[in-house]
Parts: structure tokens; sequence; C-alpha cells
């Protein structure tokens, strides 16, 4: 994939890149500190081959849910295979309805594919299955309806996300203000939560389906509410999302046997944490490979 508002964080060819036992052991580790979902992301996870081996490890690590974040295009011939290793639900990434703007927007003729491994995602019971649609400024905006319609039939969750500025030059000519289509979703909704533990995030129940809006740009509730720690496909400790400047090194402690290096690193990483906008002037995350 090619998606072009991608901010390509990730592993380069010269990366080193954890092993299963090494993935295992991490997440081992961070029961103690109070970690009991995990979501694999990407990149894209399914490019893996061990991916049903990380799988099990994470299943057997004992996480209340183990979940993933996927383009689904690789989706469709493995998605029982990965309920029976222990995966709970899936995110798949769907910013189109529409076979000419999918190619514009990532590169590649696969919304058949992304197509057949939702369907294939809920035939295994990978539920609830959520769409991840990014908004794009003059590119979807307008397909918004026609997606309500489409998850609401398959008892899917939309997930409508505001684009993040990740320094890309491309983010103000695409950055769309998600606040016209929140009110509008709103003023239709049956009813309204608001989900404290996924940064406030506003869940819309309508008639026959369900919509939630991720705004996390210039919105400080989005940081405040944030338990999130992430582990980089290098072993890195990640406090925030939209910040490379202070990773903690976890995978030599771990390698070493070093556990009690490794607690001090989980506990670096976690005092490292700070909402994102207390830092007004610092620049937006650019990644450390391509």
């Amino acid at each position: 994939m090619n998606c072009f508002y991608c901010h390509r964080e990730g592993c380069g060819a010269n990366s080193r890149e954890m092993s299963v036992g090494e993935i295992g052991k991490i997440v081992q580790l961070a029961k103690e500190f109070g970690v009991r979902k995990v979501k694999l992301t990407g990149g894209e996870p399914l490019l893996r081959k061990d991916i049903i081996e990380i799988i099990t490890a994470l299943s057997a690590a004992g996480m209340k849910e183990v979940s993933m974040t996927t383009n689904g295009t690789l989706l469709a011939n493995i998605a029982a295979e990965l309920a029976d290793a222990g995966l709970n639900r899936v995110n798949i990434s769907l910013d189109t309805l529409d076979e000419r703007t999918y190619k514009r927007i990532t590169g590649r003729k696969l919304l058949h594919e992304v197509s057949e491994g939702i369907d294939a995602s809920l035939v295994a019971g990978l539920t609830p299955v959520k769409l991840n649609m990014v908004l794009l400024a003059g590119i979807n905006e307008h397909e918004v309806e026609r997606m309500i319609a489409y998850t609401s039939e398959r008892g899917i969750i939309l997930q409508l996300i505001e684009l993040l500025d990740a320094g890309r030059k491309n983010f103000t000519t695409y950055h769309l203000n998600l606040d016209d289509i929140e009110q509008s979703i709103r003023e239709r909704a049956v009813s309204v939560r608001t989900r404290r533990s996924m940064q406030a995030r506003r869940k819309y129940i309508l008639p026959g389906g369900e919509v939630e809006v991720v705004k996390p740009m210039h919105n400080s509730e989005f940081c405040m509410h944030c338990t999130r720690l992430r582990l980089t496909p290098d072993g890195h400790l990640k406090p925030c999302l939209m910040r490379n400047d202070n990773l903690v090194d976890l995978l030599p402690h771990i390698n070493s046997g070093d556990l009690d290096g490794a607690r001090k690193a989980f506990a670096e990483a976690i005092a490292r944490r700070e909402p994102f906008f207390k830092g007004a002037a610092r620049e937006v995350c650019v990644p450390r490979s391509v």
C-alpha cells in the first residue's frame, strides 16, 4: 500500500525486528504494569509471516483482549486462523467504497480484497469489527452517509477519524474539521456516550448503527485521557503517538535477561508520559525509519 497521507512509521530494511519470543516476554512484563489489552498495529501486521505465532503468544500471556488494526487486504484467507489463535477483534482501515477513490488514496486496486476481508472477519467472529475511515477534504467526505449505511447493514462500528498532522506536506491540503459532520450525526443519534478510557471519544448510537468520532488534533481531551503505551517494531517503548524524542529502548534488557532493567525501562517510559499539547512549540514526530 502507498497511502499518500501515511506518516510511514515502522521498520526499515536495516531495522532490528522483534522475535515472537521477545514480544511474548515484553507483554508478560507489561502485565506487571497493569496492561490488560494489546493491539497490533502497523505498518501492516499481516505482513509478518509469523503473525499466528505472535497472536498465540499474546493470547497465552493472558491479555483481556488482543486486537489488530489492518488494511484488510490479506485478511480473507487468514481471519479464521487468527481467531483460532486468540485474536478477539479487528479494526479495518477503509476510507472509501469507491474503487477509483481507493486507488487514488492507496495506490492499489485492492478494494475487493478488503471487502472480502471484512466479510471473513464477521464470519470468524472477530467482533466487534470496527471500520476506520480517515476523512480527507475534497476526496471522501461526501461518502460518510454511504459508509454509515454500509457499516450499519453489517453490524460494524464506524470510526470517523481526523487526519493527523505527522509532519507531511499534504496535511493542510487534506485536513478536514469534523465538527460539522459530528454535529449532523449527533442531531439524529438515539443516544450519545463518552468513552473516557478512549480519550473522551464520543460514541453515537444511530438507528441500526454506531459511529465514533476521533478528533486528536487541537483536542486536549485526547491527550489528557490517553492511557496507552506503544511498542515500536524494533523494541522501543513510545509514550506518545505524536513524539519520537522520548523513546525508551527496552530490547537490550529483554535479550540479556535483565528483568530489573526492563522494569526500570517501563517505569521510565511511563514517567515520560505527558500531554502532547504541553509542548506547544514542539514539532510533530518525524519517523525514525521508513
